[in-house]
């Protein structure tokens, strides 16, 4: 937990007049926290023997251990939920997170999939795939990370990882890997980028400096100082319908600010 209260307030500062309620994001991280840490000791056979998010949950339902972790999650929230777990989990489930209910299962179902997600990467199971879709849980993530092995993308949601390319950026909507049609907008540290692909136009986050050190499940957080940069790219910079590009490749978009 220390790790995660220094990672947050050294890298604030990145997010560029970027805003973070600092004591909410420590709250719910201890609790999540309390909830793996339980869910390891408590039901340790389970978890190792569903490797799908959608069978580990049925079973934790099964077991009644979703019930007591929502009934401890609304208690430390003060909040009162009139829900059972499978209608709670339901509101989560079609984005009904404003309710009581809503919010309790999101914490609770996230910190199962975290649980799920570091169990697969110490057993070694890391996935290699072109996608922006997280293999464990299906959040779309918008969060690449450059690391001595190659280019991963990282979980908003449960912090798994899994490798887009092994030598160069490469695009985890379309694929594309050439580097005349995908560009990198950064400041002069190099530290982050917004990276955009030319040939459909995706755009996603970068975590360029290997020297950043933080829980994984920080490091979308950490990346949205890199929106800084969206100013800079415009429509004229994607492949239009016919093959033909309006621009060769992204140039420098101005000054000190940015760079492609």
């Amino acid at each position: 937990m220390e790790e995660f209260k220094d990672a947050l307030r050294k890298y604030t500062h990145l997010l560029k007049g970027g805003k973070i309620d600092l004591e909410k994001t420590i709250k719910i991280e201890e609790l999540e926290l309390k909830l793996i840490d339980d869910l390891i000791s408590d039901k340790s056979v389970i978890c190792e023997s569903k490797r799908d998010l959608q069978s580990l949950i049925e079973a934790l339902l099964d077991s009644g251990w979703i019930e007591e972790a929502m009934r401890r999650t609304s208690h430390e929230l003060n909040v009162e939920i009139d829900s059972s777990p499978r209608e709670a989990l339901e509101a989560f489930l079609t984005g009904n997170v404003e309710k009581p209910a809503g919010k309790v299962a999101l914490l609770v179902v996230q910190s199962i999939a975290r649980c799920l997600a570091e169990s697969k990467l110490e057993s070694g199971e890391i996935v290699e795939e072109v996608t922006p879709l997280c293999p464990v849980c299906g959040a779309e993530s918008r969060t690449m990370v450059l690391e001595r092995e190659g280019y991963y993308m990282v979980c908003p949601f449960c912090s798994y990882k899994w490798l887009v390319s092994r030598d160069k950026i490469r695009c985890p909507y379309c694929g594309n890997d050439n580097p005349i049609s995908l560009g990198v907008f950064s400041d002069r540290a190099r530290r982050l980028g917004l990276v955009v692909c030319q040939e459909c136009g995706a755009t996603w986050r970068l975590v360029i400096d290997k020297s950043i050190k933080a829980p994984r499940i920080l490091l979308p957080v950490i990346s949205l100082g890199a929106e800084a940069y969206r100013k800079f790219i415009h429509n004229d910079m994607v492949r239009k319908p016919g093959g033909q590009h309006t621009t060769d490749a992204i140039v420098e978009g101005g000054g000190e600010d940015a760079q492609g």
